[in-house]
């Protein structure tokens, strides 16, 4: 009889994440995590489709009920315990810091870029200053940094810091060489006392958004609003896309300034990641602005917008460079872990514009 119940409470445990489905409301992804679509019989063209069962083996793990709590219990166990994620994108470091494991590379100098593809990069961003300068507009170029590249102290010890120059370092003589516009904010950063990263997210808080604005604008000499001396206010209010990655259920936030910010949107984004972004601040003291980014410019570009009459914000790749007018300012920043991006996706540029030549 004993035996009878602790199957009957096995198999009823085995069968409540199924049932769940049927009662629950749908599993939602956490962070940047992409989840197993429904299914179908039938392809698009009509053909019946002959992956469905792999499809629907990869929909039930992904959506299975209580799912999250699960993960999230799984990664208080391994971190607690292990020290270590049980996900592949995420590092769990000291005193409660995570990192993105993609910056693994470039912290430990693996698969760097070669001289020549460095010199491409290069002379690229020379290129798109170039068309830009032809078109009269202003240029300034610049890398976000990862985040164990400024503060390198929380990660595990097993990973051993590589010897030499990043890829990031070897890139800013040539930058030079090539004439390019340049705002250097590994430099920056590491003149502040303060922690201007977010130990749960992999980018930059607000007030390191708001730095980098000042510095951007400083080095562009246009007139704007110097956020390093502006008020603000401070509320555990920030959820870490590395935190919601590991613990989708987690209740832990991260200390988020919050500076008063005059602009609108143009239309209301779905999320501070759409493809497009526009923006108007009629009081502004200048023009027009492009800004070109990556998930960096989700905190970046309202400081921004704050300062320009009208305020292009686009994620798209190759950028849109054709869109310059005369009297706009180009913004172009790229994270440092992506710098091969500017390889794989160098912008269409008119054969006229392609002659610059290196310093």
């Amino acid at each position: 009889m004993r035996y009878k119940i602790f199957t009957a409470a096995f198999l009823l445990l085995c069968l409540i994440p199924s049932v769940g489905m049927l009662v629950l409301p749908p599993t939602q992804p956490a962070a940047n995590e992409h989840l197993s679509p429904v299914p179908q019989l039938r392809l698009a063209d009509g053909r019946w489709n002959a992956a469905v069962l792999d499809q629907v083996t990869a929909y039930l793990a992904d959506h299975f009920a209580f799912r999250q709590e699960l993960v999230t219990a799984n990664a208080w166990l391994h971190a607690g315990l292990l020290a270590s994620a049980p996900i592949e994108d995420v590092i769990v470091g000291e005193q409660g810091w995570l990192y993105y494991a993609r910056t693994l590379d470039d912290y430990q100098r693996r698969a760097t870029l070669s001289d020549d593809e460095l010199h491409t990069i290069a002379q690229t961003v020379a290129q798109m200053q170039a068309y830009c300068a032809a078109r009269g507009a202003r240029f300034v170029f610049t890398i976000a940094p990862n985040k164990n590249s400024l503060y390198p102290a929380q990660m595990p010890a097993r990973y051993l810091r590589g010897a030499g120059e990043s890829n990031a370092q070897r890139l800013t003589p040539l930058l030079a060489q090539y004439g390019v516009h340049y705002v250097d904010l590994f430099a920056a950063f590491a003149a502040q006392q303060e922690v201007l990263y977010y130990p749960t997210d992999s980018h930059w808080t607000e007030r390191g958004a708001a730095l980098v604005h000042d510095w951007l604008m400083d080095a562009l000499d246009l007139p704007h609003t110097a956020f390093a001396d502006a008020p603000y206010t401070t509320a555990r209010t920030h959820r870490g896309d590395l935190y919601e990655m590991l613990y989708p259920k987690g209740r832990a936030r991260d200390v988020q300034q919050q500076y008063d910010l005059d602009f609108s949107y143009v239309a209301p984004p779905r999320t501070a990641q759409d493809i497009l972004i526009e923006t108007t601040s009629p009081t502004a003291p200048n023009g027009r602005l492009l800004l070109c980014r990556d998930s960096f410019g989700n905190a970046l570009h309202p400081f921004l917008a704050a300062d320009f009459r009208e305020a292009v914000i686009t994620r798209q790749l190759p950028y849109p460079l054709e869109q310059v007018q005369a009297g706009d300012t180009v913004i172009v920043e790229i994270v440092e872990r992506d710098l091969a991006e500017l390889l794989a996706h160098p912008p269409a540029l008119g054969a006229a514009d392609r002659d610059t030549e290196g310093g």
